[in-house]
């Protein structure tokens, strides 16, 4: 992908990257398991970068970083879940700040809207 923030649903993202291995396939599973935790914990926005959005075959991973939204529930379930971990996904949840600072930072990178809602 060229370099930026570019913006794209959950089922965009998976049309894109999440078939051709079975690597790719479990990531994608992966978000399918993200995206409603996020939505309890009052995430506002996902940024999603690594090899899962490259060209690679196997990637090895993909970098979430979650937007603590004005709803954020810091001691909710969900967000103990997000703390844990989901399988082959790397999980930081941040403020706004943090969140900017990674989306101009870094390349590549996929922001994804769970609610059909286009963000950067």
């Amino acid at each position: 992908m060229p370099p930026g923030v570019h913006q794209a649903t959950l089922e965009e993202v998976q049309e894109r990257f999440g078939h051709g291995s079975e690597q790719r396939e479990a990531l994608s599973q992966s978000l399918d398991w993200l995206v409603p935790l996020c939505k309890q914990a009052g995430i506002a926005k996902i940024l999603l970068n690594g090899s899962f959005v490259t060209d690679r075959i196997e990637p090895n991973d993909a970098d979430c970083i979650l937007l603590q939204g004005p709803e954020y529930r810091r001691y909710h379930i969900a967000v103990a879940e997000l703390r844990k971990g989901l399988p082959f996904l790397d999980i930081k949840i941040v403020d706004e700040g943090e969140y900017n600072f990674y989306a101009e930072s870094f390349f590549a990178m996929i922001a994804i809207s769970y609610r059909k809602v286009l963000w950067r």
